[in-house]
């Protein structure tokens, strides 16, 4: 059974994303009665998180530095088990191996070079990593990008990523298109684990006679927002778009040359009461990705709220939309489509508060704390009962 646990993760920190799941899953273990300790570059947490020790390492990520300066005095002690995340260096992970059993999470498409895993939007990726890939990148347009410079690090960051997921102990995921990518990618030791809402719950009101379509993410080109603006043209509504990224001014200039710049709303980056008032208030909230996403968190949190979602059909969404019942799914990259699917929910009041109530079940059922919780705990005694059977830690 699972005591103690150390968590390594490049910041702690609460800015959405990773490190936002990485503090609500810590939180979640110490009520859960775990003993947690937290391995990163930088704590950046304003306050202490109870029950949560914090160990400090600048040189975590310098793979120049001898490895017990990089991992400091977090390995002064012994835990149940290492849980690494976004962090595959594999001579690193073995010397953490031989500590403890080895998790390692996958929050992303880690075993590939452009690290999103598509070649046109909702053409989801289906080669393993290898020398396959050169020619793809730029023939076949997946590096998705005009300056190819950075592709020759990215191909050994994601072999070397690679390799050390295979060398775990058990490599956790959070949706079956993660694990479908690591079962491509040879990775044999797997498990789901469920995720769940980091946001406060919140309640909104007026729904009947409001208008308002709501997306939240990063602003770059696979989360789809340029698909969402030109929708837009389309969908006599208001658009609150929540986050912030590189594409924030290329944007708000599209906005204003389609003419739907006064109806849209570029509201920043939220922290999670103001995203989870934004998520209530929606009459829909838009998941418009281009790439398969991961997982697609707003769209449980969206549910947790009692919103239903218009989403791409493409990625980890598969493993909490059900069409037509908690929301609309839409080829990925349509515009047209995601038009269509948009007014035809708005015009109907009744419908999205069926599909909300619909969303509410789906999180209730399958993902909350204590889903994530205990689906985490038996990956860790799945990865400790291995460990020792290979004699690693002798």
């Amino acid at each position: 059974m699972t005591r103690s646990v150390l968590l390594v993760t490049p910041l702690w920190t609460r800015d959405g994303g990773v490190a936002t799941h990485v503090e609500a899953s810590a939180a979640a273990l110490v009520r859960a009665g775990v003993d947690v300790h937290v391995l990163a570059v930088r704590d950046e947490r304003e306050q202490p998180l109870h029950g949560v020790t914090v160990h400090t390492s600048r040189e975590l990520f310098r793979s120049d530095v001898a490895l017990e300066r990089r991992f400091g005095d977090a390995l002064s002690r012994e835990y149940s088990v290492i849980h690494t995340h976004q962090f595959d260096e594999p001579l690193a992970t073995a010397h953490l191996r031989r500590r403890a059993p080895l998790v390692s999470s996958v929050h992303g498409f880690s075993a590939c070079t452009s690290g999103v895993h598509y070649f046109r939007p909702g053409q989801e990726c289906e080669r393993a990593h290898g020398p396959g890939c050169a020619p793809n990148l730029l023939a076949r347009g997946c590096a998705h990008t005009r300056d190819p410079r950075w592709l020759p690090h990215s191909y050994r960051r994601a072999g070397a990523a690679r390799a050390s997921l295979r060398s775990a102990d058990l490599t956790v995921t959070y949706s079956r298109a993660i694990d479908r990518h690591m079962a491509i990618n040879g990775v044999e030791r797997r498990a789901i684990v469920p995720l769940f809402s980091t946001v406060p719950v919140a309640r909104g009101s007026g729904h009947e006679t409001r208008r308002r379509v709501v997306f939240a993410g990063r602003l770059v080109r696979p989360k789809g927002v340029d698909v969402l603006i030109r929708a837009a043209r389309a969908v006599e509504a208001e658009f609150v778009i929540c986050g912030s990224g590189k594409r924030l001014d290329a944007l708000r200039r599209l906005a204003v040359r389609l003419g739907v710049g006064e109806r849209i709303d570029f509201a920043g980056w939220l922290g999670p009461r103001q995203l989870a008032r934004q998520l209530a208030e929606a009459s829909v909230v838009t998941i418009p990705s281009l790439w398969p996403e991961p997982f697609g968190l707003v769209g449980i949190e969206a549910f947790a709220a009692g919103r239903p979602v218009v989403a791409s059909a493409t990625g980890g969404v598969e493993d909490w939309l059900d069409p037509g019942r908690t929301g609309l799914s839409v080829p990925a990259g349509d515009a047209d489509a995601l038009a269509h699917a948009l007014a035809e929910l708005l015009a109907d009041p009744q419908r999205q508060q069926a599909m909300g109530a619909a969303g509410e079940r789906v999180v209730r059922e399958r993902f909350t704390e204590r889903h994530h919780v205990a689906a985490l705990l038996g990956a860790y005694d799945a990865a400790r009962q291995r460990w020792e059977q290979s004699g690693a830690g002798r």
